[in-house]
This record gives C-alpha cells, structure tokens and sequence, in this order.
C-alpha cells in the first residue's frame, strides 16, 4: 500500500516570517499575562477567605491599607472634602462591623455579575478577613500619629503660640468643653471613665480644615487667625494633658491615691519646659552643625530621628502619650536653620503611615452603633460645637476682636478631628471604652469637622 503523505502547512506559508514571530510573541504574551492576572486574584481571594500565616499577612495588610489610601486620594479629589475625613469614611467602609453588615448583600451581586463571564461564587459566603486595625497595623497607625505630631509642631513657632492672648482663649476652650461634656455623660448614667474620656475629648481642636478655610480667603497674617491658630496648638497640647490626668486620675482623693496624679503633673511640667530648655541646645550644639551644604548628610537625619523617637518615648514613659513628646520635639526642631529640609525628609514617612493611621481610626468605628446611638451623637456634636464658641468666641471678644472675629475664633475652635480620635483610641485600647462609646466620639470629631467649613465660609464672607 503507498503511504499516504499529509503536508502540515508551514505558519510562514500565511504570514511572511516577521508577522509570524510577532503573532507567536503576542500568544506567549498574553498566555503569561493571563496566567499572572490568575495567579494574583487566586492570592487576593486566599488572603481574603482562608488563613494566613500572621508573618505573611502583615503585608497584605499594609498593601490593602495603602491601596485604601490611594482610593481616598481621588475621593478627596472628586468630593473636594478634608483628607482626614475621607480616609476615616473609607476606613469604616473597610471595617469588620461594616463589612458583616454588607457581605450577605455585597456577595450575592458580585457573584451574579461574575457568572454573566462564568465565574460564579468566585465570592463565598463567609465574610472576607480584609484588615484588622490590630496587631502590626496598630504600630503602623501609632507611627502615623506620631509622625503627624512631629510634623505640626515643626509648622508651629514657639513664639507665636506661647503668649497671653492665647493661653486664655486656649484655657477657657479647654474648660467649657470638659465641663459639659463630663456632666452630660454623668447624668445620661453613664460611668465615670466614659464621661471623663468624653470631657476629654471635647477639649480638642483640629485646626487643619481651618488653616486651609483661612489660607483661601488669604488672612492668616491677621490678628484673629493667629490667635486662632495660636490657641488651637495650645489647646491640643492642653488636652494630651488633660487625657494624662484622665489616665492617671485616682479612685479617690487619699494621698497614696494622689501621688501618681501629682508625679504625672509633675513630670508633666519638667518634661516641657526642661524639654524646649535642653531642645534648643541640642539643636543649636549638634544638629545645625551636622548640616552644611544643600544635601541633609545622613547623619543629621538619624539624629533627627532619634531626637524625635526619644522625646516620643520619654513622654511615653513618664505616663503622657506619646504624641505630646513628639509634638514637643517637632516644636523644637521648628526653629533649627534646617527646619524645610527637615520637613522634606519626614514627608515620605509621613505618606506612608498617616494614611494608614486615619484608615485604622474609621476601622474601629462600629457602624451598629452609629444608627443606635444617634441621637447622643447629634447632641454631643452640639455640645462640642457651643461650647467651644461660648469659651473661644468670648474670651476673642473680651481681647478685643469684632463680633465676627471672634465667631470666626470660636467656630474655628470647632473641629474635634485627630486629637479626639486620639483621645478616643487611647481609651478604646485600655478597654476603658467600648467600641459603641468609641464610635460616638468618633462620629463626633467626623460631624464637626464637616459642618465646620460651610459656617466658616459664610462669616468669611460676611467679614469682607
């Protein structure tokens, strides 16, 4: 029998050789690239649904958090609303309350869209581990705040902020808020701890909304808006102290009781004025003459560095937070020679973990609770709001300043923002507040920070 031959056509008999190589290379380019999309949603999905190793999750955490951040930068963008507040709602958006509440409704969609392309319960049932605001994340968020203090003390001068004028309408912006709120809390029946953590958390202020109202309408070189900003950081510093003294208040009121209380003020006071004291000669004495010529050495950073985490630490160590220490050595470092170039370096440690401290603050948020507690939330939002125009606004008018002015002063006070949430986490991870009293604090600082702008604005206008 003669064999049958079968001519296999060459690929080059269709397309001229070059052609061919280039459909070969484009098939073997979208294979990989197929099978890469493949592997990393297969990841994605086992990082979300099954149990991971504690050492390897960390980094899907911090890559989770981080994409988180970059979606909040277009929120602020697209809504044009403070950054802070735009990574807090994404942060509770991303919460595990918030989550369980939407998974059940969230997965039966997705899947349903998915099996139009055949990928049907590429979501399971069982609700997703995204991000717990634990663990290695909550170091990471307590790096952000730190850094955060560190770089407003280094846009603060010690000069303009520690003066008469804005001590008194620092101390009365302290006192109104603590009272009311201490009392509110008392007789609603609510524990001692809560209404002394709530009081505490009135007293702040957040001044960034403000500043940039004010830098719009390009007043910030007058009288009111430095006192403003002046008592804004005197009020912040007024209220760590005051969460010190929260911390460390005593059960009663026999000595062996008080001496904490009173070693706490008292190292308290050594450590900010002794601080600013020994400061201003290491700066003077070491770091300034580390830095010659246009480049920081490395050096000169590492010691910054280790100025900024020590003074962090001892604040820490004394029984303050943290955060005072790092505010002080910020303020320090603000009148070195090389206070921008400083700035320029801690700007990448500050994109880095302040995003993710925001983040973490709207995770501990319990979105049951906002719906639960709603009515005590509007009050208290009130009560932050008159209360600092009461003790802000007219201690503005008996310094002198126009009606609206000192309302300016007084609604620019308004802002609860970072320091209450600080307040708020402080008592949340000492298990002195539940996660429902936390989210009324929460949801406070979220509320006046938004309606602050919009009052501003309209007495900006009415001012001109």
């Amino acid at each position: 029998m003669a064999a049958i031959l079968i001519q296999v056509p060459d690929i080059g008999s269709f397309y001229p050789p070059e052609q061919a190589k280039r459909q070969i290379g484009w098939v073997f380019f979208a294979a990989i690239f197929g099978l890469a999309v493949l592997l990393f949603f297969s990841v994605i999905r086992a990082s979300m649904f099954s149990e991971v190793e504690a050492g390897s999750r960390i980094w899907f955490d911090i890559v989770f958090l981080l994409f988180a951040a970059i979606l909040a930068e277009f929120l602020v963008l697209y809504l044009r609303q403070p950054t802070v507040m735009v990574l807090m709602i994404v942060g509770i958006l991303i919460s595990p309350s918030a989550i369980s509440a939407a998974w059940p409704y969230l997965s039966g969609s997705l899947n349903f869209l998915l099996g139009l392309v055949s990928l049907a319960s590429f979501f399971p049932d069982n609700m997703p581990h995204l991000v717990s605001p634990e663990g290695a994340v909550e170091t990471f968020a307590q790096l952000g705040a730190l850094v955060l203090l560190f770089k407003i003390g280094l846009h603060s001068k010690i000069s303009q902020i520690f003066n008469r004028q804005n001590f008194l309408v620092a101390f009365l912006g302290i006192i109104f808020p603590f009272a009311a709120g201490f009392l509110y809390a008392s007789l609603g029946g609510h524990s001692f701890a809560y209404s002394m953590f709530l009081g505490a958390a009135l007293t702040a202020t957040s001044v960034g909304v403000t500043v940039a109202i004010l830098d719009e309408f390009h007043v910030l070189d007058k009288q009111f808006a430095k006192i403003l900003i002046g008592a804004a950081v005197i009020d912040d510093i007024l209220a760590l102290l005051v969460l010190s003294v929260v911390v460390n208040f005593p059960s009663d009121f026999s000595v062996s009781a008080l001496s904490p209380l009173a070693g706490v003020l008292f190292s308290a006071a050594i450590f900010i004025s002794g601080g600013i004291l020994l400061g201003k000669y290491i700066v003077d004495r070491f770091i300034d003459l580390q830095a010659e010529g246009e480049v920081l050495p490395k050096k000169t950073f590492l010691s910054v560095m280790v100025f900024f985490l020590l003074y962090a630490y001892t604040a820490e160590f004394i029984g303050l937070s943290g955060i005072v220490g790092a505010f002080l050595a910020g303020l320090v470092l603000s009148r070195s020679k090389i206070c921008k170039r400083i700035e320029e370096f801690i700007l990448p440690l500050e994109l880095l973990f302040t995003p993710i401290f925001f983040i973490s603050l709207g995770m501990f948020v319990d979105v049951n609770a906002l719906s639960q507690f709603f009515i005590p939330i509007l009050a208290i939002s009130a009560i932050a709001v008159i209360t600092k125009v009461m003790g802000c606004g007219l201690s503005a008018l008996a310094l002198g300043l126009k009606r609206t002015e000192a309302a300016l002063v007084g609604f620019g006070m308004s802002p609860r923002g970072e320091i209450a949430l600080i307040i708020g986490l402080f008592g949340l991870s000492s298990g002195v507040l539940s996660n429902a009293e936390y989210s009324i604090i929460a949801s406070m600082a979220f509320l006046t920070t938004i309606i602050t702008p919009p009052i501003l604005k309209r007495l900006m206008k009415r001012k001109n």
